[in-house]
Formats: structure tokens, sequence, C-alpha cells
């Protein structure tokens, strides 16, 4: 091999690689990236009084929470009265909206849990995402709550718009999530 041909390979192979280093400014980090704001449009509006209020008992699991898929939406919320909180959640492939990004802590799947408390908590929001590492509950048998309908148990309420849910507390904090929207209000 000539000089001039290594040489020219090892620039190349230089300028190359050079490509794959990552950032050190923190310009990559998880911290420095921002939170993409939802579509308002997509977000379904609040709870009214025009919507079908289905009894609970049909989506009741018998351990006492109360499980639905969402509407035909890939999607699904779990209503727990008694831990005072209600999770939305949905498989990573499913969502069409584009990443959050990942807090450092989280060494699991993030963005596509949100979770609902009844009151504030000692600490963290009362809307927020979930790091999570794996299901918290299996929709396999879960009935569907079809949209324009409503259910309540305890101090939640949810209903489905489309492919969408929206839960709230009874203070008005709301979360929502579906294939192409998420939301939260603290």
């Amino acid at each position: 091999m000539s000089r001039f041909t290594a040489v020219a390979l090892a620039i190349t192979l230089a300028i190359g690689l050079g490509g794959c280093a990552t950032s050190t400014d923190g310009a990559n980090s998880p911290s420095a990236q921002v939170t993409p704001t939802p579509d308002p449009a997509l977000i379904p509006p609040a709870i009214n009084d025009t919507l079908k209020v289905v009894n609970n008992a049909s989506f009741d699991d018998g351990f006492g929470d109360f499980i639905f898929k969402v509407g035909d939406g890939p999607s699904w919320c779990t209503i727990t009265p008694e831990g005072n909180e209600v999770i939305c959640e949905q498989n990573e492939a499913a969502a069409s909206y584009l990443p959050i990004p990942v807090p450092a802590d989280c060494e699991g799947s993030y963005g596509y849990q949100i979770r609902l408390w009844g009151s504030k908590p000692e600490t963290g929001n009362t809307a927020e995402f979930v790091c999570s590492t794996g299901q918290w509950q299996d929709p396999a048998n879960a009935q569907v709550l079809p949209s324009g309908s409503k259910i309540t148990a305890g101090v939640f309420t949810c209903y489905v718009k489309d492919t969408a849910a929206r839960c709230e507390n009874g203070a008005g904090q709301f979360i929502a999530l579906g294939p192409k929207v998420w939301a939260l209000q603290n």
C-alpha cells in the first residue's frame, strides 16, 4: 500500500469515526433535552355531563382496581381507589408522539405510563410520567370503555375520546394518554 493511500485511508477513518463521538458539553444529556409540547387539539377536553356513564362494576378486576382498554386504541388505564391513583399506559411501539426525555435516574421505559394521584403526594407531582421496568397491569381481559363514555371510581373519573383517555381527580388535575397525545396538569 502506498504512503498516500495509507494517509488517505487514515484521514477517512478518522473523519468517519469522529462523527460517532458523543458530545461532552451536555447538549445530548436527558436533562438538556426539551420535553415536547403535546398538540392541544389532540388532548381530550374536560369531562362533561354529556358523556355516557358506565357501571364501573363491569371494569372491576376483582381486587379493587378498575381496568379499561381505551376505545379502539392501544392504551389502557387502571384506577386504584385504595391506592389513590390512576395509571394510563401503552406499549412504546404504539406511541406516535415525540419521545419524552428520560430522566438520568430512570433505567426503564419512560413516556408511556402516566400517573395521576388523588391528592398531592409528599414528593413529586400530582400528575407525572412513571419510570417503568414492566407493565403495571395486563389489559388482556379488560373491558373496552368506548369513546364518549366515562367511568368513576373513588375520586377519579376517566373518559375516552376516540383512542385517548383523560382521567381527572376531584381537584380537576388530569392526565391524558393515547397513541398520538399525552398531557398532564398539576
